[in-house]
């Protein structure tokens, strides 16, 4: 039976909207993702929360595919449509979007062609970017049905650039430590879009079965960016990545993993406290979802006339659109009517935790270098990121500066009791002195973790701070400065008041940067291959020039310049960082090594 309750008051030329239990669109004699089986309804994508086993079903060919693997639903109930191809029925023309949140999901567009009155539905969508699925296309419409999963200010995620990465930090930080990484998300969807970004970094992954079994069913589909899965059965091996359902982290299957870390994936992860909450090691914002910046995206593309709200914050959010003088209702009714006068300011948001936006700096494009370089075995691609890097320098300094950082890589350490560049007693003290930080939590992060760098990072990301922006002179000099200081109170004072002054990744280079060694897995010939590519030049030139300089940084700006032909031997006292061929009697750190504080 049909719906008699109408969701709002429907102005004249703006197509029919009612709701029970689902969306009807009464005209068409359509449901759209209803909650319960009908005789005819469109489904936007195969998770299980929207869809019914109707007795015909409008989809998308990915979707179409999808809910013959996962629910069996039989040929002759499913009609499947490709993106952007119009259907021209009972007086209206439909057509399919992608709506980029899983493999196959698609929004719905319908024209009235009597009097060109559209509406659009979304059903879960996602602006940013996908690996797995076609980006998101959004076409204008009267009246526009809108998905507001996470309909407050609090949802807005960080860059998809620092997810991913923190995606990736997590994983090489628990290999690094000698345990398995469990990813946390949903099988189909986030499983897969996880699965491609380790992927495309080189890492191995086994699934959990019920994930394998949707990647396989998104490969037979046609999406041709997925690896063949690999099922886990219990055991992963060495320097693989786990993949797997929230639901099955307290299965025998995961709990056969003797030494692991989780993760979890989520757009929830914006909630403060929801790492305690999901009783994972930590989680990450890497949803399939719109945020609210999305959501408020796609009303300014579609540039709709209506706005009625489904999931989520539907109340919240159309309030918040009225108050811009939008006419926007929850679809399932029950909003507060306000009169202009009583209207509010939408509440601030609650905090939502200590999750840090980045600020754009030369130090932070250093750091994304560094993460690039260390997150991909690949030479190609070092080099290629390397090249990349250089082109965008801005100065002559800045090149000096950044080479002779990552020459830090190749040169001879120090040997002895008293070898330590950054003594680990001076990084607890100066991390524990950071307003926020508790010293026992420190001590237990240094303990877990083997390298420094990453250990300050994830103390960092636990607090509150006010990253600013850093360029490659002020590091160099902070550099020199802490290295001169003789006094251990000051120079933990002063590496102190430094990183509560940095986003947590610049925090770890510098950490890094005062160890001597940023761990690139990178050697002076690939170096030297990436200053070439980028400053081309006669190979014997930069050859000869390299033999005469003595040091990788200073040829680097004479090819930046075109000037290798002018490389001078430098003064005995003043030679710096001698190429990888040097005698490890005789090369220097780029930095000088300190005792051991007392």
């Amino acid at each position: 039976m049909a719906p008699r309750r109408k969701t709002t008051h429907t102005p004249p030329h703006l197509i029919e909207v009612l709701f029970q239990r689902g969306l009807y669109l009464p005209e068409l004699d359509l449901w759209l993702d209803p909650w319960d089986a009908k005789p005819r309804a469109f489904v936007s994508h195969a998770h299980a929360d929207h869809f019914a086993r109707h007795d015909s079903v409008l989809c998308s060919d990915v979707t179409s595919a999808l809910l013959k693997a996962r629910f069996r639903l039989s040929d002759k109930r499913r009609e499947s449509c490709a993106f952007h191809v119009p259907i021209v029925r009972d007086g209206f023309r439909i057509r399919l979007l992608p709506a980029g949140h899983i493999p196959g999901s698609a929004m719905i567009h319908i024209t009235r062609i009597a009097d060109n009155a559209t509406l659009l539905y979304t059903g879960d969508f996602k602006t940013r970017r996908s690996r797995t699925t076609e980006s998101v296309n959004f076409l204008c419409a009267d009246t526009l049905i809108l998905e507001t999963t996470f309909g407050l200010p609090l949802y807005e995620f960080p860059s998809p650039m620092e997810i991913e990465a923190e995606v990736l930090r997590f994983v090489h930080d628990t290999l690094a430590d000698g345990a398995t990484p469990v990813l946390l998300g949903y099988s189909l969807g986030k499983a897969q879009e996880a699965q491609a970004l380790l992927a495309e970094h080189g890492i191995p992954v086994v699934m959990h079965p019920a994930a394998a079994a949707m990647t396989a069913a998104c490969r037979a589909a046609g999406v041709s960016t997925l690896p063949e899965p690999v099922i886990f059965d219990g055991h992963a091996p060495a320097g693989h990545a786990v993949i797997a359902p929230p639901t099955a982290v307290r299965t025998k299957l995961l709990k056969g993993l003797v030494s692991k870390r989780t993760a979890m994936l989520s757009g929830w992860a914006m909630q403060p406290g929801a790492k305690y909450r999901y009783k994972v090691d930590t989680i990450i914002p890497f949803s399939d979802h719109a945020d609210h910046p999305g959501l408020m995206e796609c009303i300014q593309r579609v540039r709709p006339r209506r706005v009625l709200t489904v999931h989520g914050f539907t109340k919240e959010f159309a309030a918040e659109l009225r108050s811009k003088d939008i006419d926007a209702w929850c679809a399932a009714g029950g909003d507060q009517l306000e009169l202009p006068i009583q209207r509010q300011p939408p509440p601030a948001p609650p905090s939502r935790g200590p999750w840090h936006k980045r600020v754009a700096c030369p130090f932070s494009d250093f750091s994304d270098l560094c993460r690039l370089v260390v997150e991909t075995g690949s030479r190609t691609a070092k080099t290629k990121f390397l090249t990349s890097y250089f082109k965008e320098l801005g100065s002559d300094d800045d090149l000096h500066t950044a080479v002779r950082w990552l020459s830090a890589e190749f040169a001879p350490k120090p040997r002895g009791k008293h070898a330590a560049l950054l003594p680990a007693s001076t990084l607890l003290h100066a991390l524990a002195s950071i307003p926020g930080v508790r010293e026992p939590r420190v001590r237990e992060i240094q303990r877990a973790r083997k390298e420094p760098g990453r250990g300050a990072r994830l103390v960092l990301q636990e607090i509150q701070l006010k990253p600013s922006a850093v360029d490659l002179a002020q590091t160099t000099a902070f550099i020199s400065e802490f290295r001169q200081s003789s006094a251990s109170i000051k120079r933990n004072q002063a590496l102190s008041e430094r990183l509560a002054t940095l986003h947590p990744a610049e925090g770890e280079t510098l950490v890094k940067l005062l160890s001597g060694n940023l761990e690139l897995g990178i050697n002076a010939i690939l170096l030297e291959e990436a200053i070439s590519a980028t400053y081309p030049s006669d190979p014997g030139e930069f050859s000869e020039a390299l033999a005469i300089t003595g040091d990788l940084a200073e040829t680097a700006v004479l090819a930046r310049r075109g000037t290798l032909s002018a490389a001078q031997a430098p003064h005995p006292a003043h030679q710096s960082n001698p190429t990888a061929t040097a005698s490890p009697d005789t090369a220097e750190l780029p930095f000088p090594p300190t005792e051991t504080d007392t």
